[in-house]
């Protein structure tokens, strides 16, 4: 079954970009087909590069092991040491050394989002997916996504679907909506390329 239609899109290789839509138009599917999750008939690029070699994504349904602590999880997504996971600001924003060693499965639906949206922000990627990141965060946790969004917006291009486009509008460069099968959005200049996309 087909979710987009024969879309063509270039986002700016820098800012915030917020993908809104009703549930089931296919914001999700859209986040995972330039992951390379899904199945898709076209070409997503990054500048002249894949974008698979440039990005990094937080999925709302992707797993967090129990049996490991919240610094194991993040080491395994991350493949680097604990020195310097734990002096990564995008962890610091979220974690303190004693909830990082304690075991993930002892974590609220909150405090795993966390480690995610960590992750994706720690691993030095240009481009970020955000896949509903505000469910579950509480107020600390939010205040905590805008202070990296603040900090990652002139250095890269960070795209999130969300059904909450009110929350971003302080860090936002533009929003999207997706209706009937196709993106819709305000002029852009350059980045990753989406063309001729069907999925």
């Amino acid at each position: 079954m087909n979710v987009l239609h024969n879309a063509s899109l270039t986002i700016p290789s820098t800012g915030i970009y917020i993908l809104r839509g009703e549930n089931g138009t296919g914001k999700t599917t859209l986040l995972k087909c330039l992951a390379g999750l899904e199945r898709y008939q076209g070409s997503i690029l990054w500048h002249n590069d894949s974008l698979l070699n440039n990005i990094a994504a937080a999925f709302d349904d992707s797993t967090v092991h129990g049996r490991l602590t919240g610094l194991q999880n993040l080491r395994a997504l991350l493949d680097a040491s604990s020195k310097v996971i734990e002096g990564t600001p995008a962890v610091r924003i979220f974690f303190n050394h004693d909830l990082l060693m304690k075991r993930s499965g002892t974590y609220s639906l909150g405090q795993r989002k966390k480690i995610k949206i960590a992750a994706a922000f720690a691993a030095r990627k240009p481009c970020i997916l955000l896949d509903e990141p505000l469910s579950g965060l509480d107020i600390t946790g939010r205040k905590g996504l805008l202070q990296l969004l603040e900090s990652s917006a002139e250095t890269n291009c960070v795209l999130i679907s969300d059904h909450e486009p009110a929350f971003y509008r302080s860090v936002a460069s533009s929003e999207f909506t997706i209706r009937q099968g196709k993106i819709h959005r305000d002029p852009g200049n350059q980045p990753f390329k989406i063309d001729d996309f069907d999925e």
